[in-house]
């Protein structure tokens, strides 16, 4: 595609998401898309929950012209309204776990046999030559696109911070194939971040009054997207980078889903089950508050995704790329299993010398 052309793209897809906020946003009581201060959530005032129907309205019209030419899109837009149907009627009516992960799976198999879509392989990651799953690679992929769905998901917690961090992804992404000379592959990725940044002008207060949020229409639609790019760009046969690359530019969302999976089944909970134990909630109780918290994560993401950017473009070997990301990752559940440990013994120590 013509740099103009794309250029071109990208502002319609800006000017479209505004359009779609500013169309749903006095719809969204009708439908009941209206998240109420309660529980967990501590916002103020009825907010309309319409950011992930915005986008997924964007990108089908923006997204639509370009189907004859690739048709791959006209299959990611078909499952994208399916988990977008599904996030906005869990949005309305906070539908089971069970059937959500049911309608994930569905979809994880639609991608699968419709377009030969899955992990086929994961590189040369233990230095012995290229891990080929053979008839694990379907199972494989099923737990891939539902924990990626499920990971961003879990990122929404505070203003801006799933938008934020799905940009991360989706420009890590966009750099790679615009590297490699994939301008098409990477229409994508442009379209949704450029979709993204209305809601965001909403979503973080910069309209006063207007504040809208995701919703789990938005977030699912998030995690979709991001694994959809991510099984392109290293299964297929135009692959942008290798898959432990993948790795560091979900780090984020993927450390801290596992993260949290991990101790609640060490508590005997639900790894399902909410809380206010995420690396967001973490922060703001450390005393930041959420925009200081939202800068500190997306920053950190950019770190991860930059180190696997670097190490792919001066190749370095994928075992040492995935003991890297091993060691942070232990590092990261170490850090937040003892957090509260540590503050106290730094509060301690620091007391005493006073």
């Amino acid at each position: 595609m013509p740099i103009p052309e794309s250029i071109y793209t990208v502002m319609l897809a800006i000017v479209t998401s505004l359009l779609a906020i500013l169309i749903l946003r006095p719809l969204a009581p009708k439908f009941g898309l209206l998240d109420l201060p309660k529980g967990r959530k501590q916002h103020t005032g009825a907010v309309p929950l319409i950011g992930g129907l915005a986008i997924y309205l964007t990108l089908l019209l923006v997204l639509a012209n370009y189907i004859s030419a690739d048709p791959m899109l006209g299959y990611y837009l078909a499952c994208a309204a399916v988990i977008v149907v599904l996030g906005a009627f869990d949005d309305a009516l906070d539908l089971s776990v069970k059937l959500r992960l049911a309608v994930q799976l569905v979809i994880g198999l639609a991608m699968i046999y419709s377009l030969d879509l899955h992990i086929s392989n994961l590189g040369n990651i233990f230095g012995f030559g290229t891990v080929e799953l053979g008839v694990f690679g379907v199972p494989f992929t099923l737990i891939a696109v539902i924990a990626a769905i499920n990971a961003f998901n879990m990122t929404d917690g505070i203003d801006g911070l799933a938008g934020l961090l799905s940009m991360v992804s989706f420009g890590s992404i966009a750099v790679f194939m615009l590297l490699w000379g994939q301008a098409a592959q990477a229409l994508l990725p442009l379209v949704f971040i450029a979709a993204l940044l209305p809601y965001l002008a909403f979503n973080l207060g910069w309209l006063k009054d207007k504040k809208i949020f995701m919703g789990d229409a938005g977030s699912m639609l998030i995690g979709l997207s991001v694994i959809w790019l991510l099984l392109i760009s290293t299964q297929s046969e135009t692959a942008s980078f290798r898959p432990v690359t993948a790795l560091w530019l979900i780090a984020i969302p993927l450390m801290d889903m596992v993260a949290i999976m991990l101790r609640r089944i060490l508590k005997g909970q639900s790894p399902f089950q909410a809380d206010r134990e995420h690396l967001h909630h973490i922060s703001l109780r450390l005393g930041l508050n959420s925009r200081e918290s939202l800068i500190l994560i997306t920053a950190l993401a950019w770190i991860f995704a930059c180190i696997g950017i670097i190490g792919e473009y001066l190749l370095v070997p994928e075992v040492a790329m995935l003991l890297l990301f091993l060691l942070i990752f232990a590092l990261y559940i170490g850090l937040l299993q003892n957090i509260w440990r540590i503050i106290s013994a730094i509060r301690h120590n620091f007391a005493k010398r006073r």
